[in-house]
């Protein structure tokens, strides 16, 4: 009740003066702090059916803080709150996209295409941190029963993570396309654009190994062919090991794009400046050595070693590597020289698509996985406890969840579209009165 009492609150309020604007976002703020607590509830309710905490061997609550808060529950707080940002980010650029597309001014198009940049900005963000909270989950689920692990990754739902791979992919494509195309409304930017080719090798690279199935679904024939399920050379980048490292370097080619774009109007002033460059690009290329020296020594290495030291190291060393290069970059950058200024508008039409493809690939992804997250229960209703006895105890087709799934992205589109024209419509009539 209190969650929508505050969201019909903001959304039907009123920004005439100061005072109402400070209203309006303080109930904004609240809207977004009910919200995560609903979430966060919703959460409990969902892992307590994976990984159930305070009950007996007889399923009878004994503990009811221990079952809210079960074994998966922080994980898939931090996943889900991480991705709703990003999403909520994406939604709000396709909204800006779909205004700059149909702007007739020079005003509305710098508008929109400045609103478009700061959703985008808030949806990488939470992008590039994403697919640690993810690695932290999978670890997390792995650690409570390695059964319903195996399970997640192989089987039936193996091939769900081959399209999970290609949206990422795609996600990481899109987002760097949308800054290389919004370096060309700053004017100073063309120092760095011949930078663009070598990150566009190593995402495509990246792509390809992130995309590489463990195991192929070939024929008799095909099999024969290859001497077995995996092919000879590229069987192994099938291997997780090698996943999480180019995971790795998508990530820290995203960071790159936006350090770029960051600096791109900007000249240092500082004595160190050099220095500090040298410094940042030095500690970026070991970073990326020591990303892919693990990743290489992991294929041998036990399944313990790799997931407990290997990967956490990998993501240490990338977290550690994006915090100190933006510290140098903020106190380098500090009091620099601005040589051209950012003309907003000044955005081709399909930089906004890439805005759109973004928000449709985030709520399609979320729902892939949040099957995944569920159907891995298999035949249990509460994961041990409590066997689903029903008529719908089973696990549906991959054709069956995709398309199901994608019916209820195109539900959600649907209303995102009606809202999004109430308030062109509210927003026109506030013009004509």
């Amino acid at each position: 009740m209190e969650f929508s009492g505050f969201f019909l609150k903001y959304w039907f309020g009123t920004e005439t003066s100061l005072d109402r604007k400070k209203l309006h976002f303080t109930i904004g703020v609240f809207l977004n702090v009910f919200g995560t607590a609903l979430l966060m509830v919703a959460n409990s309710w969902a892992t307590f059916m994976m990984t159930p905490a305070g009950v007996d061997q007889n399923g009878n609550l004994t503990d009811i803080f221990l079952a809210v808060k079960n074994y998966a529950w922080m994980p898939i707080n931090i996943h889900r709150l991480i991705a709703n940002v990003a999403f909520g980010g994406a939604v709000a650029s396709a909204y800006a996209a779909y205004r700059f597309l149909g702007a007739t001014t020079k005003e509305d198009k710098a508008h929109y295409d400045w609103m478009g940049y700061t959703g985008n900005l808030v949806s990488i963000s939470a992008l590039i941190p994403l697919p640690f909270a993810g690695y932290f989950l999978g670890k997390e689920i792995y650690g409570f029963d390695q059964s319903m692990g195996v399970a997640m990754m192989g089987g039936i739902y193996s091939w769900l993570w081959i399209i999970q791979a290609v949206l990422i992919g795609g996600l990481f494509f899109a987002a760097n396309y949308y800054l290389w195309l919004g370096m060309g409304r700053i004017q100073g930017s063309e120092r760095y654009r011949g930078a663009v080719k070598f990150m566009l090798f190593i995402l495509a690279l990246s792509f390809a190994v992130w995309a590489t199935p463990h195991s192929l679904v070939a024929s008799l024939e095909e099999a024969r062919k290859l001497g077995g399920a995996f092919h000879p050379i590229l069987g192994r980048f099938g291997f997780m090991t090698y996943k999480v490292t180019v995971v790795n370097f998508m990530i820290l080619t995203t960071f790159f794009s936006f350090m770029l774009y960051r600096r791109s109007n900007k000249i240092e002033t500082v004595s160190w400046g050099l220095m500090g460059k040298l410094i940042q690009y030095a500690i970026l290329l070991i970073t990326s050595a020591g990303v892919l020296f693990l990743g290489i020594k992991g294929e041998h290495a036990q399944t313990q070693v790799r997931v407990e030291i290997f990967s956490p190291s990998q993501v240490g060393m990338v977290l550690l590597a994006m915090i100190t290069v933006t510290i140098i970059d903020v106190l380098m950058y500090r009091n620099a020289k601005i040589i051209g200024e950012i003309e907003w508008g000044k955005m081709a039409p399909r930089s906004q698509y890439a805005l759109v493809f973004l928000a449709i690939s985030f709520t399609w992804l979320m729902g892939l996985m949040g099957y995944i997250r569920s159907a891995i229960r298999q035949y249990w209703h509460v994961w041990g406890k409590m066997v689903d006895r029903s008529g719908y105890g089973y696990t549906p087709s991959i054709g069956f969840a995709t398309t199901t799934v994608s019916i209820v992205v195109f539900i959600f589109f649907c209303i995102v579209a009606l809202v999004f024209w109430m308030s062109i419509r509210s927003e026109q009539q506030a013009k004509s009165t």
